[in-house]
């Protein structure tokens, strides 16, 4: 949770979604254009595309406290700004990497670390967790490269990470940047009240595909995970995922939204097994999204259509019940980032 021919942004439409894309990654998730030459070497301040791959490693292969490997890539749109230390700071959208890291700069760009320490389990085994990340831009700050790592201690669980990006743009705002054409909208019903979000300052904006399978391979296990995000200049989010999980017996299917703006707050999950009709039918979803070396882009409507099976995960007490999303409540959120003018990705 990195090369194509140029193409048009090719875009997946789900109505009412009933199906996952198990088992298959989806296309456009890698390659990157050509390294725009009339942009600014003195520094990589700027709007960046990145793509990315992370992976996680069997502990061993007897152990069964973690018996899953994990594949995703992301393509996202991101920003690099110098921070109060004057180190040019990638920005990411994807959660798992988007943390407060110590950072110490280097010749040619930074090394991040954070240590997280889980709580001890019945044994009294407290888990700790090192992530370490080295970013490196080009001698003309024009592309850059970068690897990760996240390693669980005492189970031994480990996630690499593998990243590269091309600046886009000088400027650091998606609205102002003139290589770039930026659009954000929020229409939403909330607990029946309506309202319009129709601008919004960007850092970043990604689209996010995951797989997870078995150590054996064959037993019929697979979770999906599809993620659309995009972060303001405050850290609010507004983020659709759509979660499969066959675990060879059971399937299940869960739709989920978070979604934090200035003038609006709430969270919608839809969890259902397959065959679970009345659940099934309780939540309206339909998105078009588009991922290539072009752009990235998702507009997504998700509708209660009946609460008993739609939940906020924040109205589950009695002081918050009143959080619960009424039928009717919809949130209609999009954004999308394209390169006015581009050069295809070239073996």
């Amino acid at each position: 949770m990195s090369s194509t021919l140029r193409r048009g942004l090719a875009t997946a439409v789900i109505v009412g979604f009933s199906g996952s894309l198990a088992g298959c990654f989806p296309q456009g998730f890698t390659g990157l254009p050509l390294v725009d030459r009339s942009l600014s070497s003195e520094s990589p301040e700027g709007i960046w595309m990145i793509v990315s791959e992370e992976n996680t490693n069997f502990p061993n292969a007897e152990d069964s406290m973690n018996p899953y490997k994990y594949t995703g890539m992301t393509r996202e749109f991101v920003k690099v700004i110098a921070n109060e230390q004057g180190i040019y700071e990638l920005t990411r959208c994807d959660s798992e990497w988007r943390q407060d890291y110590e950072l110490t700069a280097t010749e040619s760009g930074y090394e991040a670390s954070l240590t997280e320490t889980g709580n001890a389990d019945e044994s009294g085994v407290t888990p700790t967790t090192l992530t370490d990340l080295t970013v490196v831009f080009a001698s003309n700050n024009r592309s850059l490269t970068a690897e990760g790592s996240r390693v669980t201690t005492p189970v031994g669980e480990s996630t690499t990470l593998t990243l590269e990006g091309v600046k886009v743009s000088d400027s650091t705002s998606f609205a102002d940047a003139p290589e770039l054409t930026y659009s954000f909208g929020l229409d939403y019903t909330n607990l029946g009240n309506s309202g319009v979000v129709d601008t919004a300052i960007a850092n970043c904006i990604g689209l996010e595909y995951g797989e997870q399978v078995t150590e054996q391979g064959d037993d019929g296990f697979i979770y999906t995970e599809n993620i659309f995000t995009f972060y303001d200049e405050e850290d609010r989010q507004v983020q659709y995922y759509r979660f499969y999980q066959n675990n060879g017996d059971t399937v299940t299917e869960s739709l989920g939204a978070i979604i934090n703006t200035e003038d609006v707050f709430t969270m919608y999950v839809n969890a259902c097994s397959e065959g679970e009709s009345a659940c099934s039918e309780a939540a309206q979803w339909t998105e078009t999204s588009s991922n290539s070396i072009a752009g990235i882009s998702f507009d997504i409507n998700y509708q209660v259509i009946d609460n008993t099976y739609v939940i906020n995960p924040l109205a589950l007490t009695p002081w918050t019940a009143f959080l619960w999303p009424h039928d009717g409540d919809f949130m209609n959120g999009s954004a999308s980032v394209t390169i006015d003018s581009y050069q295809q990705f070239e073996d």
